[in-house]
């Protein structure tokens, strides 16, 4: 039995794979493989916190009854799989790699059980992963409370650090995580399914997190900064356009909180020493090393796509505002 465990970095394509192991489900059965999920969902169901989205209620648990949960889960998955006549399985999640203390007992005891269990994680150089991180967490997920931070302020709260994380997966399973060039891998898609020996059943790639465009992304900046607490995406997607405040420029705005090169070149200043520890592993594997990268987006802005973004959006307001004044007067006579 092969258990395979993937831990992301985040912002690697991570959503990418999931989706596209989820959507194969019928095809990986049919072969002998059993895709468990981002949070065990797919797995034998034991818990409450086994659902797409369940991942807080799982870390919010004490770190020793956390673990023996998931062991209980992974354990009975196992035996199921080996009835069954699986030969593989594959858990995808990238929030164990910062909080593995969970995971790592119920992986061991599968060892212990006769499991070859390995870890994939894909690598990516500091730079670029800062950016998108940002773009991801800083901007479109509202992560750290009060106003949108530049870039320069979140990174100094979040420095991209990864390869003690990843030492405590090398150090419990020698010679059994595998590391992958993100820059260099292309399709990341691709490449898991041909680390994962799933090549030959030709699943078809989802394409899941797409950077969003400038315009969109001066909207959820301007709508998130509106609010003290974190804000999740959904609730611009819910309440789209509702209140803008006014800016110099779209492109001065949204440049003065993206990362200029001299911000990306402190970002691999402050990290050379965990990239040549990254770089020696991926060495170790055959892998090309990790570059740095010190390109930006221009940020400019296509003023013609936010003009119709920004005018659909008060057509569409205006017709709702239209259809409650109908009611109200509706109400009023009858009211009379």
């Amino acid at each position: 039995m092969k258990f395979i465990f993937h831990i992301g970095t985040g912002k690697t394509g991570s959503s990418s794979i999931q989706f596209t192991l989820k959507n194969g489900q019928e095809a990986l059965r049919a072969a002998g493989v059993r895709y468990l999920g981002v949070i065990l969902e797919h797995a034998e169901n034991l818990h409450p916190w086994q659902y797409f989205g369940g991942n807080g209620k799982l870390h919010v648990l004490g770190e020793a009854e956390g673990a023996r949960q998931v062991a209980e889960v992974l354990r009975a998955t196992v035996e199921a799989a080996r009835r069954a006549g699986h030969h593989t399985l594959i858990w995808s999640s990238e929030s164990f790699f910062d909080r593995p203390e969970k995971a790592l007992p119920g992986l061991q005891a599968l060892v212990d059980d006769g499991v070859d269990v390995r870890i994939v994680a894909y690598l990516r150089n500091h730079a670029s992963w800062s950016r998108s991180a940002y773009l991801q967490w800083g901007i479109r997920h509202k992560t750290l409370p009060g106003r949108i931070r530049p870039f320069r302020e979140y990174v100094a709260a979040r420095r991209p650090l990864f390869f003690a994380k990843l030492r405590r997966y090398a150090d419990a399973f020698p010679g059994k995580l595998t590391v992958r060039n993100f820059d260099r891998c292309g399709d990341v898609v691709a490449d898991f399914l041909k680390v994962a020996g799933l090549e030959p059943l030709q699943l078809a790639p989802a394409r899941e997190n797409t950077t969003a465009g400038d315009a969109e992304l001066l909207l959820r900046a301007l709508f998130n900064g509106q609010f003290k607490e974190p804000t999740l995406p959904v609730a611009f997607n819910r309440a789209a356009y509702r209140h803008v405040r006014d800016a110099a420029t779209p492109a001065g705005f949204l440049s003065a909180l993206l990362p200029t090169e001299g911000d990306l070149a402190e970002v691999r200043s402050m990290t050379q020493d965990d990239a040549a520890e990254m770089n020696r592993l991926l060495a170790e594997q055959g892998q090309p090393p990790l570059v740095f990268d010190a390109s930006t987006r221009p940020g400019a802005v296509d003023r013609q796509r936010l003009l119709l973004m920004l005018a659909s959006v008060a057509l569409r307001q205006a017709a709702r505002i239209a259809d409650l004044e109908a009611w109200h007067a509706n109400e009023g006579r009858r009211a009379t």
